[in-house]
């Protein structure tokens, strides 16, 4: 059973066998010259892992996997290092906003990206959920604001804060940022994931920091967030 539909051109095939040096399931194998894919009816540690390896590895472009045309991988760029050199070290954390949303064309492209952050296992089920629309991000912000103040009143403050460092950071509205819970982005983006998938942690803060050097990369700011869902949580 070929649940992955692997197909190898044979006009196309080098015979090289890079894709069975590289198959971490080792399915796959050379059988009167010709590329072969055992039968298989799973998928992970007993099936294939989904890594897509052997069409990344292929020289000619002869394999194709789940149906991908190796004819629509985008070319590596070898002149990418200094571009990523430049991401990770001028990156920094933005605090105040546009108050305007960021074309949707736009956002759909990073999120085209960012679903090819790795996973453990290959796995590959990070899900995300995004506000989109800066008028919905006002009304979370404004729910979430106002409630948290009059918890903060009733001496119900979110984790680490007392009276003391909760009037500090309002105080901060008027110098650093105007909204405390989310800088006034117009949008927000959550990676999330089940607990019992394996490195489910792991992932979700992986797939953050892609989605970070993404938006960084088209010119967007961003800013990771852990006090909101001190706040939410309350």
């Amino acid at each position: 059973m070929n649940i992955t539909n692997f197909k190898c051109n044979q006009e196309k095939c080098l015979h090289c066998q890079k894709c069975i040096k590289v198959c971490p399931a080792q399915l796959l194998y050379s059988e009167e010259n010709k590329i072969k894919i055992k039968d298989i009816d799973s998928f992970g540690w007993d099936g294939c892992w989904k890594c897509q390896h052997c069409l990344a590895v292929c020289p000619s472009g002869a394999i194709s996997i789940f149906d991908k045309d190796p004819k629509d991988s985008l070319i590596y760029n070898t002149d990418a290092k200094e571009a990523i050199k430049s991401l990770v070290t001028n990156r920094r954390a933005c605090r105040r906003y546009l108050h305007s949303n960021v074309d949707k064309n736009i956002i759909d492209e990073i999120l085209a990206v960012v679903q090819n952050a790795p996973t453990g296992s290959n796995k590959m089920k990070v899900t995300y959920t995004i506000i989109d629309d800066f008028e919905q991000m006002d009304y979370l912000r404004n729910i979430a604001t106002k409630r948290m103040h009059e918890l903060a009143i009733q001496g119900i403050y979110p984790t680490g804060f007392d009276q003391a460092s909760y009037q500090q950071m309002i105080e901060w509205q008027e110098i650093v940022r105007p909204d405390a819970l989310f800088c006034g982005a117009p949008h927000i983006f959550i990676a999330h994931q089940d607990l019992s998938i394996p490195c489910a942690i792991q992932n979700v803060n992986i797939a953050n920091t892609y989605f970070e050097l993404v938006c960084n990369g088209y010119g967007l700011g961003t800013n990771f967030m852990t006090f909101p869902l001190d706040v939410l949580d309350n």
